[in-house]
């Protein structure tokens, strides 16, 4: 008889911990397509602020700057550094972990980061060829993202509804 009470114990046991474990599964809600941009953009980003810091070199010694218009330039790329890493941080994030508040920031600081490629590409004092394609580049990261950051983050919400 007590062999049937422990059996009957662990079988009780055993199918809450089923129920349990079936009640808490959701599908994923995080996006693929924006996890591989947000990874490409990084290694992307790596080689546009090499490029840019070498090309800043070399025009300081080769273009005449005016003042202090060099260190101006270079100040900004590193505060766009700066600003990109948070940004793809946050993306990253949110996505991974499926909240809504780090992606609505990673969608506010993307606009920041493609004033920051149009600056490289039409503002700076001295624009090279490649800055301009670097910069179109950049330009289509944030926008994709952007468009699939938005679409994520209405999957988050309507998941947060409909639960």
């Amino acid at each position: 008889a007590v062999v049937s009470t422990q059996s009957t114990g662990n079988y009780f046991i055993q199918s809450n911990l089923r129920m349990a474990i079936v009640r808490q599964y959701t599908p994923p809600r995080s996006s693929v397509p924006l996890q591989i941009l947000l990874h490409y953009n990084y290694y992307y980003f790596a080689l546009f602020f090499l490029v840019q810091i070498l090309a800043m070199a070399w025009k300081g010694t080769v273009l005449p700057y005016a003042g202090p218009t060099l260190a101006a330039e270079v100040s900004l790329l590193l505060l766009y550094a700066l600003c990109e890493a948070i940004r793809l941080y946050l993306g990253n994030k949110g996505n991974l972990t499926e909240q809504p508040f780090p992606t609505v920031v990673f969608l506010l600081l993307t606009l920041p980061m493609t004033m920051a490629y149009v600056f490289t590409m039409l503002l700076q004092t001295y624009v090279l060829h490649l800055d301009a394609i670097m910069s179109y580049i950049g330009i289509g990261f944030c926008g994709l993202e952007f468009i699939l950051g938005i679409v994520v983050l209405l999957q988050f919400s309507r998941s947060d509804i409909s639960t």
